[in-house]
């Protein structure tokens, strides 16, 4: 799993299922080291991805998600809507 080289003004974001903590790909399938599909989803910018995080919670409030910005750190860890 390889981490997306970023621009500066883009943030990536990582899902797993809260219950197992299995990384999820972008069709929030298991994500496979061995698959084309990426598990880090990339966005042009944060309220973009806070869209993102929002309507997918609607859709499954088992994922959990982690914001990165361009230098791999960890900016927002937000918590599966239980």
């Amino acid at each position: 799993m390889k981490f997306p080289n970023l621009k500066e003004h883009q943030f990536s974001v990582l899902m797993s299922n809260s219950e197992t903590g299995i990384v999820l790909n972008i069709d929030l399938d298991i994500h496979r080291q061995d698959e084309e599909k990426d598990a880090y989803i990339v966005f042009e910018n944060i309220e973009q991805t806070k869209e993102f995080i929002n309507k997918i919670s609607l859709i499954n409030n088992k994922i959990e998600f982690v914001i990165y910005n361009p230098k791999q750190e960890v900016i927002e860890f937000i918590a599966a809507k239980q």
